[in-house]
């Protein structure tokens, strides 16, 4: 009989490792084509478009936010609004994008507004 520890973990028990981070340019343009050719498909006008579209960015949006929050927190979740928003502007930014946002602003015309900014120049 095989001993436990010499079996093979199976894909459950296997740690979320972050990988390479980063796909192939061709692959990402030939999935978002499809993505946006089959909402097209559905819809008849393009208000009816733009909210299918944000309706997939909103769930792959969700999807990535837990994914980074694990690999990141482990399961500890944050209750600070401060705290999340520097999250934010740090890991997932960073994994979006490849760098960190550079700056957290408080909108002056709106309490409950933030805004990330990224300048282009290097």
């Amino acid at each position: 009989m095989a001993d436990k520890k010499s079996q093979k973990a199976s894909i459950v028990d296997r740690p979320l490792s972050k990988g390479r981070g980063e796909i192939n340019i061709s692959t990402f343009a030939l999935l978002f084509s499809e993505m946006v050719q089959y909402c097209q498909n559905r819809v008849s006008t393009v208000p009816e478009l733009q909210s299918k579209l944000s309706e997939l960015g909103y769930h792959v949006g969700i999807r990535m936010l837990d994914l980074i929050f694990i690999r990141e927190k482990g399961l500890r979740r944050e209750t600070k609004l401060l705290n999340i928003l520097l999250f934010i502007k740090s890991n997932v930014w960073k994994a979006l994008f490849g760098k960190e946002a550079d700056k957290l602003e408080h909108a002056n015309d709106e309490e409950r507004t933030c805004i990330l900014l990224q300048f282009l120049v290097s």
